[in-house]
């Protein structure tokens, strides 16, 4: 069975919630993803419409976790900022 539409869904709809910034759904289709490729992995081998599939979901997989991190890593700065400003409102 070729799953590359199943991919190629999951691809847009990581890239759709990636630009609404939508974490929770990011978390959830993330883990969707995960059961769907060990699916994939117990089948075997991957069709070339697959493969092609499996390198687009691979980059929008990619950008969205670039997002997450960028996000992370401004919120750490915000959280060290509130942090160092503590004392004063004590």
């Amino acid at each position: 069975m070729d799953n590359s539409a199943l991919l190629l869904q999951f691809a847009r709809e990581i890239q759709a919630a990636a630009g609404k910034r939508d974490w929770a759904a990011l978390d959830v289709l993330d883990q969707r993803l995960a059961r769907q490729l060990a699916l994939l992995s117990e089948r075997g081998g991957v069709s070339a419409n697959e493969q092609v599939a499996l390198r687009t979901l691979r980059a929008a997989h990619a950008s969205a976790f670039q997002l997450c991190s960028d996000e992370k890593h401004r919120l750490g700065l915000h959280l060290g900022e509130i942090h160092s400003k503590q004392e004063g409102w004590v």
